[in-house]
């Protein structure tokens, strides 16, 4: 334990009001994925990471990474991302302008994932205003998280050496003071689907019926889809406590919930969510295009390329003669199982113990983060997914929020965290971490933007 500990500690919960306001700013700009926004919140971090002594370089993506340097300690990894879902309908305040309300403050990114990293953020300037952190901090944020990170892997492929560990700051918790290390993930690619039947709209009342209507193809395909995905294999037991049956009820705020097996089929079954769907044609004609955007969830351990492929062919063969079914997938994200070394999961424990008064809980997601794999890949360690947001908080949903209550615990975790994995020790890698400089830079230029491929089917007409 590093003797500036319990000094840093209290900084930090000094800096804690101060670092809202510091939050709010970033909250406020609407770093929707792929806008230039992203690159603006980009830079305001960048700023905010230098002004504590952070050496700063944007890769593509774009990726802001920074080295703090510590004081001989091994070295930690902190990952999280700057970019946001679009708000879509349902806000009770203006998603992008930021408001305390009683216990909360609201905006879209406020716990998904700008105020979990912020957190990080504050317990890193916190140990660096003491001197410098235990060990070296590497802090990567990701601007196209929420699009499945392209270019992660080759942005990051400069930055591989030795590591104690590497935490991932973009999960929930499992409840009020329950801080959460998430042990599985669904794999996840989103995909459009098309049908066309060619031709041009015709009168419903003279050919309606004798011309097939590509909305109900694709109606039956989608239907057909859930059936293949569902039959995909599942992971093997044991399965994490969380979250349970009540849990999901009491998220979905009065939606109806599938009475079999709610926890299966949001943690660990393959499903098919309907994001989108088209088709338009005058009053009374019968149109000659279908489309669904439509985000698929596989089971961890399964490849999201075999599953699609698996679901081209079996829809392939229920398409009518004549018809023309297009599939097109973005980039994805595979699922996995993820067994943190125990090592690192001690420390973690320890400091959710010594901020939280419990070791970490552990849970099943049915989310997706690329980059997690990525890391994995990357750094040779299994990253710890830390979730501390709130398990209600509103993500990818309207009246997203950080819980205020757990703002300074969320800091004060993140502070001992740090001085805890730094006296691990490191993996043995047999690379050294380059300096940043303009060929790493240059070098991670390639292969920006690969991932997006189409899986075309054709019946005979």
């Amino acid at each position: 334990m590093d003797g500036r500990l319990a000094s840093v500690r209290r900084a930090a919960a000094r800096a804690a009001p101060a670092a809202l306001d510091d939050l709010e700013a970033w909250l406020r700009i609407p770093s929707v994925s792929g806008t230039r926004d992203v690159r603006r919140a980009a830079a305001w971090v960048e700023a905010y990471l230098r002004r504590g002594g952070t050496e700063v370089r944007r890769l593509p993506g774009p990726v802001v990474v920074g080295r703090t340097r510590g004081r001989g300690g091994a070295t930690t990894v902190v990952y999280g991302h700057l970019d946001v879902k679009p708000p879509g309908p349902g806000w009770t305040t203006p998603p992008f302008r930021p408001v305390r309300r009683g216990h909360r403050l609201q905006a879209r990114g406020a716990s998904d994932d700008k105020g979990q990293v912020m957190s990080h953020l504050v317990a890193l300037g916190a140990w660096a205003r003491a001197g410098g952190p235990p060990g070296d901090v590497v802090t990567i944020i990701d601007g196209a998280e929420e699009v499945g990170s392209p270019g992660l892997a080759t942005a990051l492929a400069g930055l591989r050496e030795p590591v104690a560990g590497v935490v991932v700051v973009d999960t929930r918790s499992a409840g009020p003071r329950r801080p959460t290390v998430t042990l599985s993930q669904r794999g996840a690619v989103p995909v459009r689907l098309t049908v066309d039947v060619g031709g041009r709209p015709v009168h419903a009342g003279r050919l309606g019926g004798a011309v097939v209507d590509p909305s109900l193809v694709l109606a039956r395909l989608l239907d057909r889809a859930t059936r293949v995905l569902d039959d995909l294999p599942l992971p093997p037991p044991p399965w994490p406590a969380h979250p349970t049956a009540t849990d999901l009820r009491a998220e979905s705020r009065g939606r109806a919930v599938h009475a079999d097996d709610p926890v299966g089929r949001a943690t660990r079954r393959g499903v098919l969510t309907i994001n989108r769907l088209q088709a338009s044609a005058g009053a009374g004609a019968v149109p000659t295009r279908a489309t669904a955007v439509v985000d698929v969830r596989v089971p961890p351990g399964v490849s999201p390329g075999a599953a699609l492929r698996r679901l081209a062919a079996d829809l392939r063969r229920r398409v009518p003669a004549g018809v023309r079914l297009e599939l097109r997938a973005g980039p994805g994200a595979a699922g996995a199982l993820l067994a943190p070394s125990p090592r690192i999961r001690a420390a973690v424990d320890a400091a959710c113990r010594a901020s939280y008064g419990r070791p970490a809980t552990t849970a099943a997601s049915g989310g997706s983060i690329r980059a997690v794999g990525v890391l994995r890949r990357v750094f040779g360690v299994t990253p710890v997914l830390l979730g501390l947001g709130p398990e209600d908080d509103g993500a990818h949903g309207p009246d997203e929020h950080l819980d205020l209550r757990e703002w300074p615990v969320q800091i004060d975790v993140h502070v001992i965290l740090l001085d805890r994995v730094a006296a691990l020790g490191t993996t043995q890698l047999g690379h050294g971490m380059p300096a940043f400089d303009g060929a790493t830079v240059r070098n991670a230029c390639r292969d920006m933007g690969r991932g997006t491929r189409a899986l075309r089917t054709r019946e005979p007409g």
